[in-house]
């Protein structure tokens, strides 16, 4: 019996499974590659680096092209194309792009405003860590936009949001508690 497995192991199929095994490695190179790009304000090179990426499903990928159309970065400024690789991204877990397709979904900027999306998103980022997302969360339910009003669990996030460092959740917690805003 194990004669014959390895006999179906031959070169062609080792080679193959041996691609299949490295490309994790490759793909995580070229993002890398196109994010030094990117911080070296190549966005031409960046963008080759990750249009296929993206396309292939990656959401770091798919996440950078979206700032790329955001702020006009090697592409045309385009808020609808740029919502259109945040909300891939965001699919895919990615609580970047989770954040900035709350923004726009808030904001109607590139999609049509939808609180209660926006929301949706603000609450899957926060959930991830992500501070400045925590602190939209403890907006939206100190104001009752996109969700029911509650202050509780506003100070919730805006605490959430402060012991990850976000300075303006520190801003919001002492307003909220009438005491004069930390110094910077």
């Amino acid at each position: 019996m194990h004669q014959l497995r390895l006999h179906l192991l031959t070169p062609g199929l080792i080679a193959l499974a041996l691609m299949v095994l490295a490309a994790p490695a490759a793909i995580a190179e070229d993002y890398e590659r196109g994010l030094s790009a990117y911080n070296r304000a190549d966005y031409e090179t960046a963008l080759l680096e990750w249009d296929v990426l993206a396309q292939f499903g990656d959401p770091k990928a798919q996440f950078g092209l979206g700032v790329m159309h955001t702020f006009g970065q090697g592409v045309p400024k385009d808020d609808t194309r740029a919502m259109d690789w945040y909300r891939r991204a965001a699919e895919r877990g990615h609580a970047g792009a989770q954040l900035f397709l709350g923004h726009g979904l808030e904001s109607g900027n590139g999609a049509e405003q939808n609180l209660e999306a926006a929301f949706f998103w603000f609450l899957r980022a926060a959930e991830q860590g992500e501070a400045r997302a925590q602190n939209n969360l403890g907006r939206l339910y100190e104001t009752g936009r996109g969700t029911n009003r509650d202050l509780d669990i506003a100070l919730y996030w805006y605490e959430e949001s402060a012991r990850n460092g976000n300075t303006n959740a520190r801003k919001n917690l002492a307003r909220l508690h009438g005491k004069p805003p930390p110094a910077q």
